[in-house]
């Protein structure tokens, strides 16, 4: 049986990335929290703009950050005890990604209105499965590590 450190470094060796190259991971996790926290505070502000709503800036990069770090060590593994235990597993494994956004919105979020975090919570992780990815991997090639 494979101990996890040696799973994760072979899934982050996928990505040219591994716990042997802290430099490269810390990069990878600076520009992720970088990019994912300007997207997801523009998101956020056309919302609050919309409806006259508040929200802290600096929040949308501390949830960027917390999601890097999830989407790092990944949602499963970290709750696969928990969720393995459950009925209808598969049906929560689906639906567990946007419950984390969820919470983790309306946390940091939290004057928002919860159809707003629903919505927002939707996009957001359909954005950080396609879109910030990519934009990561295009900036990346800019910093000579």
């Amino acid at each position: 049986m494979a101990d996890p450190l040696s799973s994760l470094n072979g899934f982050l060796e996928g990505l040219n990335l591994s716990f042997g190259n802290p430099v490269g991971l810390a990069t990878n996790v600076f520009l992720s929290s970088i990019v994912g926290g300007i997207v997801i505070l523009i998101i956020v502000e056309i919302f609050a703009k919309k409806f006259s709503e508040e929200v802290n800036p600096m929040h949308a990069f501390l949830l960027a950050f917390i999601v890097s770090m999830i989407n790092m060590f990944g949602l499963i593994p970290l709750l696969g005890g928990f969720v393995s235990a459950l009925p209808f597993a598969g049906i929560l494994v689906m639906v567990l990604p946007v419950l984390v956004w969820f919470v983790l919105v309306k946390l940091f979020f939290g004057d928002l209105e919860l159809l707003h975090v629903l919505v927002i919570s939707v996009v957001c992780y359909l954005l950080s499965i396609y879109l910030i990815p990519m934009l990561v991997s295009m900036l990346s090639g800019f910093i000579p590590i």
